[in-house]
């Protein structure tokens, strides 16, 4: 790391913040906008399966970003952070376009492809990721990706919050469910200025080969033989439902209570509330106290016993309980998965394993997406029992695993 890239400034990492802020705003946009859009309004007129289509569509966006994320990592080490960055930022001013085109012109092929180009595109979260890591060091490296953590939590609030409330026509006659696009699509041109004009290249030296098959090459690893194979199928449990959740409560909500975009939007926005209090003060707490084995057990257990909760207590009002409380052990497992991993394998096995982990985490993303429609479209509650089945049986299987997190344990080689 060179002298330079020591002393940048706050603001000149902005842009990357920026970038890492709407490329999760977006997807929060589509589970927000797309669910009541679907299930309320049938803007598209499917006579069927409105859960399977809509589960469908809501796995495109991060599918695509599960393909190109080592993708545009690899061009971006080969080429520059700079000007990949500024390329897939115009790519995706030009692929929202094309969202908002569908949505006026109800073209549900449109939407779909668009939804997926956009997930392409919005991979450049791992290029701001890369460059942020490219200017830390032992002195500020983990107050640099705590903003990481702070601006992709950011998101989830108020993506879903300003963007429920710029699509409901009955605040204003001139909103409608393209709105929010539109206004991300005019505030990326602005982050692409800033990344023009404010950010500088941080990657020194270039690497000539590019590996643009890195997450397919981890997810063949996580199938081979090895002796935490049985933790990665924990792990992709957990993650499951976890991200099983995010897409099947709202589908619910707006099933039983009736809601529109507005109302849903606020209950979206809430879930991220103790998310981010946990990961501000509880998760650091607790890991004082017990070990990380023990945090990721009963955290899992805890989660699918508070979605049953969710579903049981059928009042509007009981949901600001039972979402923030569900929400908790979310955020506590999710850190506490790639722990546990972490912890049991040598230093040099870290970056596979947590490639791996990470590939699971994605992938889980993509696959609970199709899941919860084709559950939902039997029972809109199904899909959180299900989940919550599968939350508890991972936390089980975690309990009764043989792995143990001491100092003095072999660390596993893979």
């Amino acid at each position: 790391m060179n002298g330079y890239a020591k002393n940048k400034s706050f603001f000149s990492l902005l842009p990357l913040y920026l970038v890492i802020f709407f490329g999760f705003l977006g997807y929060s946009l589509t589970i927000t906008i797309f669910t009541p859009m679907f299930l309320n309004y049938n803007s598209f007129n499917i006579l069927s399966n409105k859960a399977v289509t809509l589960g469908f569509l809501l796995c495109l966006y991060p599918l695509g970003q599960f393909i190109s994320s080592p993708i545009l990592g690899a061009l971006s080490d080969k080429y520059g952070r700079k000007p990949t960055l500024a390329v897939s930022l115009i790519l995706s001013i030009i692929w929202y376009v094309l969202i908002i085109i569908s949505l006026i012109t109800y073209q549900l092929w449109l939407l779909m492809i668009s939804c997926f180009l956009c997930g392409l595109s919005e991979g450049n979260v791992v290029i701001a990721q890369g460059s942020i890591s490219d200017v830390s060091d032992e002195t500020n490296r983990v107050k640099l990706f705590g903003y990481i953590y702070l601006f992709a939590s950011l998101s989830f609030i108020i993506g879903p919050l300003a963007g429920g409330k710029l699509a409901d026509p009955n605040l204003f006659s001139g909103f409608s469910f393209y709105t929010p696009f539109m206004v991300v699509a005019v505030l990326l041109v602005f982050v692409l200025l800033m990344v023009l004009l404010v950010f500088t290249e941080t990657k020194v030296k270039k690497e000539e080969k590019i590996s643009l098959f890195f997450a397919m090459t981890n997810l063949v690893n996580i199938f081979k033989k090895s002796e935490i194979r049985f933790l990665y199928l924990i792990n992709f449990l957990i993650y499951f439902a976890i991200f099983g959740f995010f897409r099947s409560f709202p589908m619910y909500i707006i099933d039983t209570f009736n809601m529109s975009v507005s109302r849903e939007s606020e209950f979206i926005a809430w879930v991220a509330v103790p998310i981010i209090i946990s990961n501000m003060f509880l998760t650091g707490f607790l890991s004082k106290y017990f070990n990380v084995k023990s945090i990721t057990v009963v955290s899992s257990i805890l989660m699918g016993f508070f979605m049953f909760i969710v579903i049981l207590l059928k009042y509007e009002g009981a949901l600001w309980i039972t979402l923030f409380l569900t929400a908790i052990p979310i955020a506590l497992c999710l850190p506490a998965c790639a722990t546990v991993l972490s912890l049991l394998v040598s230093q040099k096995s870290q970056g596979k394993v947590m490639g791996n982990n990470q590939s699971l985490n994605v992938g889980s993303e993509v696959v609970s997406g199709l899941a919860a429609g084709f559950i939902a479209s039997v029972n809109y509650s199904l899909p959180l029992i299900v989940l919550a089945v599968i939350s508890i049986i991972a936390g089980v299987m975690l309990w009764l695993s043989p792995y143990k997190l001491v100092k003095n344990n072999k660390k596993i080689e893979i």
